[in-house]
């Protein structure tokens, strides 16, 4: 499916999209442009496999975003503006719109890692990486595959573990801790012997050494070209935004009207435009797709 779509485009052109738009998700702090790129990354992910890998990771993503919410307002002090009381704790609305603003915040950069996860794979990683850095080149894609690696090994060390009457989801708390810590340390043996046989391996094959023998090519083209130069004309214009003030919202001492004004405008439709740029090739290649049939 690389050759159709967002994810056909030259890796250069899918690097820029995700530094641009994961630096612009931590710059710019405003809910309504926050809650912008969040629908339109959301749109990006129905499109590209469907939503189908966002759909696995949302349940572990909630609630994270969601505790991150609820304990800074508890936590911080900060603001003039007294809700309500829990025994004497004063609970702020500046701590509780900032509380907010930054899990979706955090929420919206996670998405941006699951799409890329999707879009990205090692051999364009190594493609744009190896030829200057292979070592870290390789470290760097390592980890980023290291979690869903684990994640899919603990589920089959669970399964296997099952068969000899080792579980964590029944029995005594103390037994089902025993269980677990077994799990872990299988786990973190399997990995380690993974890395070691993957660094064998690579050092046999001479990786490192010299110029890669043998390798997929990504040879830009003229959608590259043009996408390249409509993304860097949006990111300018983000970039002139926020230089401005825009897109972001003082929260402390006290919050002003939360209600976009008209610079806000222009920075939520600039960044729901760079976020939702892959669905222009997505509908695009679809549209040519069911032509041609």
């Amino acid at each position: 499916m690389d050759a159709f779509g967002f994810r056909s485009l030259h890796p250069a052109v899918l690097l820029v999209y995700y530094a641009g738009g994961m630096t612009f998700g931590m710059l710019f702090f405003h809910p309504a442009v926050l809650l912008a790129g969040l629908a339109a990354n959301a749109a990006v992910h129905a499109a590209v496999d469907g939503g189908r890998e966002l759909r696995k990771w949302l349940k572990f993503l909630l609630p994270g975003v969601l505790l991150l919410a609820a304990v800074n307002p508890l936590l911080v002090r900060q603001g003039a503006t007294v809700w309500f009381y829990i025994g004497s704790l004063s609970i702020t609305k500046e701590a509780v719109v900032y509380g907010v603003t930054l899990a979706a915040a955090v929420l919206h950069m996670m998405l941006f890692a699951v799409s890329y996860r999707v879009v990205f794979s090692g051999e364009k990683f190594l493609h744009l990486f190896a030829r200057w850095a292979p070592n870290a080149a390789l470290v760097a894609m390592m980890a980023i595959g290291l979690v869903p690696r684990m994640r899919r090994r603990l589920a089959e060390l669970a399964l296997v573990q099952q068969t000899r009457g080792v579980t964590v989801s029944s029995g005594p708390l103390r037994l089902r801790a025993a269980s677990g810590l077994k799990l872990v340390w299988s786990l973190a043996g399997w990995s380690l012997e993974d890395a070691l046989r993957t660094a064998d391996s690579m050092r046999a094959r001479g990786y490192g050494t010299g110029p890669r023998s043998a390798y997929r090519r990504f040879s830009p083209r003229l959608r590259d070209g043009l996408s390249g130069i409509l993304l860097a004309a949006v990111a300018a214009a983000m970039l002139w935004c926020w230089m401005k003030g825009y897109g972001l919202l003082r929260v402390y001492p006290r919050l002003p009207d939360p209600a976009p004004d008209k610079g806000d405008w222009i920075a939520l439709a600039l960044y729901a435009a760079f976020v939702a740029f892959p669905l222009l090739w997505e509908w695009r290649d679809r549209a040519a797709w069911r032509t041609l049939r």
